[in-house]
């Protein structure tokens, strides 16, 4: 349970990190705070527009009060306003966070599921022409960028096979809410969701494929093998028991690397969620637009970590027990 504790505190310790760093980093940075708040250039405001700013923003009261207004937007799901684009900025995540998640969920879906079954059965060959070439495939897979694949998978699948589209999440012309929408909405998905898991899975396979070899080496394995019990037999009652604490914390951090690859992913397959928000708040430096989302991303990120420990406690008596079992 200490390990536990010490694993949340340090996770929400990151998350109010980051939330002080979005309060501070417009106002510790040279340069006008309004500015950095708002996205506008000072000589681009009426000195009337500059002082409604700066009034809207509480900048004319102490920091203190400041950051209060601040946790204030955090709380009521507000987080903040986008003056560039005239919205709240939780509105506009909440727009585009749907189209986010169809590509993230399906990943860590994938990726997992294929991590955990090619790796146990890689361990349990370990030494035989499949493990080797796999690891091999593996270890040089998780080497590539993610935009990398993404760019090699259009290339193939669509400018030279012209199997999938390549940009957006609909073609033109298909009506909203029919078998054909769904089916258009699935392929344009295809690639997308294969480059995430594809730049994902190496890392969900080693840890998979190393963690069992180990297990298998165990004398209590050797004894089973002894007896004569089957592979299948020795994979269920002895093998995945012993692997549930990291294929859980795996499945935590696939939700994070999955998170950040797809906001790479979206601005290549020209997806409008939030890797594509982003980007338009960094060129239109809409700083507001811009902290939302890192809090967001960074919630979700603790929030699948949190989970995943909470589970691994349920899961081992050992860990309920404080290590005495």
């Amino acid at each position: 349970m200490k390990q536990y504790r010490r694993s949340i505190l340090s996770a929400l310790l990151c998350f109010f990190v980051v939330i002080a760093l979005n309060f501070l980093l417009p106002r510790l940075l040279p340069g006008d705070p309004v500015a950095y708040l708002t996205g506008f250039a000072e000589e681009d405001m009426s000195p009337e527009k500059y002082e409604s700013y700066r009034s809207a923003l509480h900048l004319d009261e102490s920091q203190g009060k400041q950051f209060l207004y601040y946790l204030r937007s955090l709380a009521d799901g507000t987080l903040g306003y986008s003056y560039k684009k005239e919205a709240v900025v939780s509105a506009l995540i909440g727009e585009k966070l749907g189209y986010t998640l169809q590509i993230t969920l399906p990943a860590v879906l994938l990726a997992t599921v294929l991590g955990l079954f090619w790796g146990l059965d890689c361990a349990y060959k370990r030494g035989s022409v499949g493990d080797k070439l796999s690891s091999a495939l593996n270890i040089v897979g998780n080497a590539v960028p993610t935009f990398v694949l993404a760019l090699a998978f259009i290339v193939v699948f669509c400018f030279k096979k012209r199997l999938f589209p390549y940009t957006g999440l609909n073609s033109d012309g298909v009506t909203p809410g029919t078998a054909a929408y769904v089916l258009d909405r699935l392929k344009h998905l295809f690639l997308p969701v294969t480059t995430l898991v594809a730049a994902t899975l190496p890392s969900r396979f080693l840890l998979m494929r190393n963690t069992a070899a180990g297990i298998l080496d165990e004398k209590y394995v050797l004894y089973a093998r002894e007896r004569g019990l089957s592979k299948r037999k020795i994979k269920r009652a002895y093998v995945l028991p012993n692997i549930a604490q990291p294929f859980i914390t795996m499945v935590g951090m696939s939700v994070s690397t999955c998170v950040g690859g797809s906001l790479v992913i979206e601005n290549i397959f020209s997806i409008p969620g939030m890797g594509r928000l982003l980007t338009d708040a960094i060129y239109s430096l809409d700083y507001p637009l811009m902290q939302g989302i890192l809090f967001v991303t960074t919630a979700m990120m603790v929030l699948a970590i949190i989970l995943s420990d909470t589970v691994c406690i349920l899961v081992d008596p050992k860990r309920r027990a404080g290590g005495r079992a």
